[in-house]
């Protein structure tokens, strides 16, 4: 077998302001493939348990997957791994653009960062050159700006920066770490970056890869190519490459499940002013990630007289989070929102959650004069933006709302745990399983808490695709949720975008990691490592103190049925939920009471590397 990798990875001490270069045996990389998969086990190996994110002693991993950095149609995907301040589970993103086809071109297979700076430091690699710099003048700037700085100081305008915001700055336990307008957005990988004093990351390289250029992989990308020209979702003209995820809206809301004034409802009455259309009309152009021939990004401008925005976005879950969520109707504010969102480095998702958790107090009279006599109502556009301000900046509330709901809750009172939208923590997103119920095992059982990019159920129940199923049903959910969580690990793992997978099946997949493997593989290959790696990462959580009690849902899915719309009436049954879980961990062979893998696994996961 021939491994397509550089078999090389950086390990740098902000402490002690140095650097060496590490090998990782063949056996990780066979057995675990690159990505999401190789951080979750230098992570595991590499992290004392129980520690504090913020603390020095958590690292940062930057990774790159085994089709990085080619013209295989959506391999342009970069992944951050570190422990979630925000959770405290396991915490992978990944972003497009062209950040991951930098960092291979650097050489190196993935970075590890560890300890902590005394001052505001960035980091300048260019290929295996790797340089300390000073970022005090950096530090206080807003991510765009912290961008064209590095890249006017080093005269490079292709430069990929990653890089913090102020939110990352003053440890907002959800702010986001950036690169070129796209975010690592959830569980606050910038808190950590802000913790350790990293402003930011500048990464050029020149090392070419090889086994790219191979007759056999060339012909693989051909195909896959052919199969997104033909795609409807994918197409010229699709809904991706036309409306990027804005489409979503209209989904979500005509099956009555758009949350809406902080999951009050699942009908949002100015949802037709937030769809794609609206979005479209405002659109100046697409933009397209490395290499990606489907080009879903848009750069949008606002028609308001009173501001002059021009941003990337916004994407559906932003539309939800600080639109129907906070009953905000007005395209241009949630434009607004975002692109501060973007300045400051703030999950979208999170920021507008925490928002409209606090609209919920005031709608209910809970704060009653505390925290600065804050009070902010469903549909306040200025309230919205003057708020996000805030904690971006953590002044004021906004240094109590920069600790996300569940920590907001637990300080404002048990009435409120009620409607604090989050599992372990994480901000939930724009789907509500009450009207889709693998959605809530999903959510429940996801590694880095809330998340519907774990196992995206919404193809199945909303969609339909590949097959139709009854979205009201819990019959054959355990075994749905347990395989698309495979799924969505390999493409993690693959650093692939997961809107060419509307086109590609893992037969695609398999037969182009063949070509570079030099061997044939079969699926069963894939979908083995894609467990091994769910498995793993769930240790982590399981080490960290997680058990089965933590797989649960806010109790307003179990106990506040969907008032209106197409999903009226519907809840999530606590028998059958519970059934769901039960048939869940046999599925995947992980204890009952515990909820831990099962021995052998742990055994195996260690002999294996």
């Amino acid at each position: 077998m021939q491994l397509p990798y550089f078999k090389r990875g950086a390990r740098i001490n902000l402490t002690s302001r140095t650097f060496r270069n590490e090998n990782l045996d063949d056996i990780f990389y066979k057995n675990f493939l690159g990505g999401k998969g190789i951080g979750a086990v230098l992570l595991y190996n590499h992290l004392p348990p129980l520690i504090d994110p913020l603390s020095p002693k958590n690292i940062i991993i930057f990774l790159t997957g085994p089709l990085t950095g080619s013209n295989f149609p959506g391999s342009s995907r970069g992944v951050m791994v570190t422990k979630s301040p925000l959770t405290g589970t396991f915490l992978d993103c990944n972003i497009g653009g062209s950040f991951g086809k930098a960092l291979k071109s650097t050489g190196f297979d993935y970075l590890i960062i560890e300890g902590n700076s005394e001052d505001p430091i960035w980091i300048d690699i260019n290929d295996q050159n790797i340089e300390f710099r000073d970022a005090k003048d950096l530090w206080g700037l807003s991510t765009s700006q912290t961008q064209a700085t590095i890249e006017k100081m080093l005269n490079d305008s292709t430069v990929e920066v990653v890089t913090i915001g102020q939110a990352g700055e003053k440890q907002v336990l959800f702010a986001s770490t950036t690169c070129g307008g796209r975010m690592f957005g959830r569980g606050g990988s910038g808190a950590v970056m802000g913790s350790k004093r990293l402003k930011a990351i500048s990464i050029r390289g020149s090392t070419q890869s090889p086994w790219f250029r191979s007759s056999l992989f060339l012909e693989e990308v051909k195909k896959a190519r052919k199969k997104i020209r033909e795609n409807p979702m994918t197409q010229k003209g699709g809904a991706f490459p036309k409306y990027g995820t804005t489409f979503t809206t209209e989904v979500t809301q005509t099956a009555g499940v758009l949350p809406t004034r902080n999951w009050q409802e699942g009908v949002f009455k100015g949802a037709e002013k937030l769809y794609s259309e609206a979005f479209f009309e405002r659109k100046v152009k697409s933009k397209t990630c490395f290499q990606c021939p489907i080009g879903c990004s848009r750069i949008v401008h606002t028609k308001s007289a009173r501001t002059n925005i021009r941003t990337e976005g916004p994407e559906y879950e932003t539309i939800y989070a600080l639109g129907s969520n906070c009953a905000i109707d007005n395209p241009d504010t949630i434009i607004e929102a975002d692109l501060l969102c973007e300045e400051y480095g703030l999950d979208t998702i999170s920021c507008g959650v925490v928002l409209s958790f606090i609209m919920e107090c005031c709608q209910k009279k809970i704060l009653n004069g505390r925290y600065g006599g804050i009070y902010l109502e469903f549909g306040d556009s200025d309230g919205l933006l003057e708020m996000i301000k805030l904690i971006g900046e953590r002044e004021g509330v906004g240094e109590l709302l920069g600790y996300g709901v569940k920590r907001l809750s637990e300080e404002i009172g048990p009435e409120t745990k009620h409607f604090a939208m989050c599992t372990k923590g994480l901000e939930l997103p724009g789907y509500d399983p009450r009207g889709m119920k693998a959605m809530a095992l999903l959510y429940a059982t996801s590694d880095r808490g809330g998340c519907h990019l774990r196992g995206g159920t919404l193809r199945s129940e909303l969609l339909g695709l590949p097959n139709p199923t009854d979205r009201f049903g819990y019959n054959g959910k355990a075994s749905l949720v347990a395989e698309l969580q495979k799924a969505y690990t390999l493409m993690n793992v693959f650093s692939e975008c997961l809107f060419a997978n509307f086109a590609l099946t893992f037969d695609d997949y398999t037969a182009a990691l063949g070509s570079l493997f030099g061997e044939t593989l079969t699926p069963e290959d894939l979908w083995s490592t894609g467990k091994r790696i769910w498995d793993l990462t769930r240790l982590f959580n399981c080490r960290e103190g997680f058990s089965v009690e933590d797989d649960t849902l806010p109790p307003r899915l179990f106990e506040d049925p969907i008032p209106s719309g197409p999903a009226k009436g519907q809840v999530i049954d606590r028998h059958h939920f519970q059934s769901m879980k039960d048939e869940y961990y046999q599925i995947q062979g992980w204890d009952k009471k515990t909820g831990k893998p099962s021995f052998d696994m742990v055994a195996y996961l260690f002999n294996s590397t």
